[in-house]
């Protein structure tokens, strides 16, 4: 996983695999030798396979996030993403909330950014696949949205990317259900995944940790909904500007916070329709 900041960081990381080894010495240190547990990572890998498999699916997460302005006490924000998946080369997404109203689509030629509140968007050619168009809008513009990780074809290979340390930590509820519970180490961040432990093992929740911001600020996100058999309505990874939209350059929705306007705009919004 990539270890950018919360608000321009994760739909979380694109890069590829890693060698299991195991180590004695200090696991997840820097500079130590690479250790993740044997269970944590059959559990991942489970996990992994279970999505890469989908041909497509759809989700809702609801997304929490620390802010920690100088001087003045820490405030969580909270925005809720839809995301919406055929492969090998759509997506549909919005997220609403305290600090974003954006939609983005991927149809295979092109990727799409909607500013929803100031009615703005932008375009820019795309590789034919999902993995090839997410690794050049993050490359080119810094456009990394939030559970990005999950929509590639091997979310396994992208999670674990920079890993110095997993582990198991047992069976713990979250979003209801009974869940695998693992946590990993990075050189930047701490993360925890939960993945339920029932005969469906899809992602339940996801916390990150910057454990090199000041105040170690968070990243939440808790799966409310899925939906691994949706049937999606005709155009829905279609973008048609709404009446009066004005077009701007695509590089201006990259590299910054989320939460600004159409001059300042924030990353791209995952989540997309669909949801059940």
């Amino acid at each position: 996983m990539k270890t950018k900041p919360v608000l321009g960081a994760l739909l979380l990381a694109c890069a590829i695999g890693w060698p299991l080894e195991a180590t004695a010495q200090e696991p997840g240190r820097a500079g130590r030798s690479r250790f993740i547990e044997p269970r944590a990572d059959q559990v991942l890998r489970a996990m992994s396979a279970r999505l890469a498999g989908l041909e497509r699916f759809a989700f809702e997460a609801e997304e929490t996030f620390d802010e920690i302005p100088d001087g003045e006490p820490r405030m969580q924000l909270t925005n809720v993403r839809r995301v919406a998946v055929e492969r090998p080369n759509h997506l549909a997404a919005d997220a609403d909330g305290d600090t974003l109203h954006r939609a983005a689509w991927l149809d295979g030629q092109t990727a799409t950014v909607l500013d929803k509140a100031h009615n703005a968007y932008g375009q820019v050619e795309v590789p034919p696949t999902l993995d090839a168009a997410l690794d050049a809008v993050a490359e080119r513009y810094g456009i990394e949205p939030p559970l990005e990780d999950f929509v590639f074809s091997d979310p396994h290979a992208v999670l674990t990317e920079g890993v110095r340390y997993g582990r198991y930590l047992g069976l713990h509820r979250a979003a209801g259900v009974l869940c695998h519970h693992l946590a990993f180490i990075q050189d930047t961040v701490e993360w925890q995944i939960w993945i339920d432990a029932g005969d469906d093992p899809l992602p339940r929740k996801f916390v990150i940790t910057y454990v090199r911001e000041p105040g170690e600020p968070q990243y939440t996100a808790v799966w409310r909904k899925w939906n691994v058999a949706p049937e999606f309505p005709e155009g829905l990874f279609t973008f048609e500007a709404p009446p009066g939209a004005r077009r701007v350059e695509f590089a201006q929705f990259g590299g910054l916070d989320e939460g600004g306007d159409a001059s300042a705009p924030d990353t791209v919004a995952p989540g997309g329709g669909g949801a059940e």
